[in-house]
Formats: structure tokens, C-alpha cells, sequence
């Protein structure tokens, strides 16, 4: 798939989560009231008065653009998920790099556990996980660090069978753009390489491109790799 088709795919999806949130309009105010006491470096510098103007729909756009660099940061929701939100992160004019944050609620011993996701790069070139950091929300517009580990680790073979030559392997790893997708029900982490899937050499050599994960309430589970399409 090239890039003008991921692209227009990306698109179309973000469409479906518009048009599903706009008439279901399930969004907890839980997960606007973390976005509002988030720290402005961990989500693009957002100002809380532009926080609350994204909120309402409208589109942010920094003054530091010009003609030939217009930024623009959205505000989106899921039609799965309640406790979710993300910001996107996209130019308007010819520079191809993008990012997106994420932010899922989880229920936690009587409180929520927070992650905050940021991925960003060049669609179809080098797109990966930048950051994941997680909260505590306590219900009372108060969120504190959660350092504990909620993630197993997983090896650089995750998604590779057994005995699959070095020359192979080397194309496989330094093409696996590894990032979450917080958006479903069950958190994913997905390969993110439509140059791998489409091409047998290499798709022949790998258990799936996808791995799911289910919260427990105090940790996520690891299932097995499968392929998402």
C-alpha cells in the first residue's frame, strides 16, 4: 500500500471516529478533566486556554506559522472507548511528519490509571512510539506519577518465528515502526509497516504484526501475536 493509500485510510478512519462520536456522544468529562490538568509540556505545549478551545472542536493553530508551515493540532475521540482522547498532530502544507497523543483511562483500586501515549514521525518511513507515561487520577482533579511497570517487556523477536535468517531479520527489525494504539477496547501494539506485510520475503519470517493486551486492573496481560489483516 503507498503512502497516498495509507493516508487516505488514516483519514477515512478518523472520519468514522468523528462521525460515531459526534452521534453517540459517550466521551467521559473524566478524561477532559485529565487532559485540563495534564502539564503543557506533555501535550504539545497546549496552554489551558487553548485546551478548552480544542475541547469545543476548534482546530489549534500556533502563531509561529507561516505560509509555507501551518501546524495544526485536533482534538479527537473514540467511538469504542468512554475514557479516551487523543491530539493530533499535522501540518497543512508540504511537510510530511506527524504525531499523535493519546490518553486512556483505566479502572485502578478505586481510582483511574492514566496513560499518556505520544508516537510521531513520517507516516510509511519512520513513525514509532516516542513516550508512554502513566497517572494516577484520583477523582478529585488531582494526578500523580504512577511509576510502577504496567507493561511486560518484550524481546526484539516479538514478532519473529524461529530461524529466520540474520539478513531477514535485520530488514524486519529496522522496519518495525512499534507503536500502541490506545483507541480499542483491548491496547495493541502493532509492527506499522505495510512494506513488511506486502512483501512474502519477509511476511513468510513473522508470527503476526500484531500483539493485544488485556488490563487486568493492575497490570496488562500479553496475548499472542497475530496479523490485523
Amino acid at each position: 500500500m503507498n503512502n497516498f493509500a495509507r493516508h487516505t485510510r488514516r483519514l477515512a478512519v478518523a472520519l468514522i471516529f468523528v462521525l460515531a462520536s459526534l452521534s453517540a456522544g459517550a466521551q467521559s468529562k473524566m478524561i477532559k478533566n485529565v487532559f485540563r490538568l495534564l502539564p503543557t509540556p506533555l501535550v504539545y505545549g497546549i496552554t489551558d486556554a487553548t485546551k478548552d478551545s480544542m475541547l469545543k472542536g476548534k482546530t489549534y493553530y500556533p502563531s509561529s506559522n507561516d505560509s509555507e508551515s501551518v501546524l495544526a493540532f485536533n482534538y479527537g475521540e473514540s467511538p469504542f472507548v468512554k475514557d479516551y482522547m487523543y491530539i493530533s498532530m499535522s501540518y497543512e502544507t508540504s511537510q510530511r511528519a506527524s504525531g499523535m497523543i493519546e490518553l486512556r483511562g483505566f479502572e485502578m483500586e478505586g481510582k483511574k490509571l492514566i496513560i499518556v501515549s505520544k508516537s510521531g514521525g513520517v507516516e510509511g518511513v519512520n513513525y514509532q512510539q516516542n513516550d508512554i507515561s502513566a497517572f494516577l487520577y484520583d477523582g478529585n482533579n488531582r494526578l500523580s506519577p504512577y511509576k510502577a511497570k504496567i507493561f511486560p517487556d518484550w524481546s526484539e523477536n516479538l514478532f519473529l518465528k524461529s530461524g529466520v535468517p540474520d539478513s531477514i531479520k535485520k530488514v524486519i527489525l529496522n522496519n518495525s515502526n512499534l507503536t500502541f494504539n490506545f483507541s480499542n477496547k483491548n491496547v495493541a501494539l502493532s509492527l506499522n509497516s505495510y512494506f513488511l506485510l506486502n512483501n512474502q520475503e519477509y511476511r513468510k519470517w513473522m508470527k503476526g504484526d500484531e500483539i493485544k493486551y488485556t488490563w487486568t486492573g493492575k497490570q496488562f496481560i500479553a496475548g499472542s501475536v497475530s496479523f490485523s489483516d
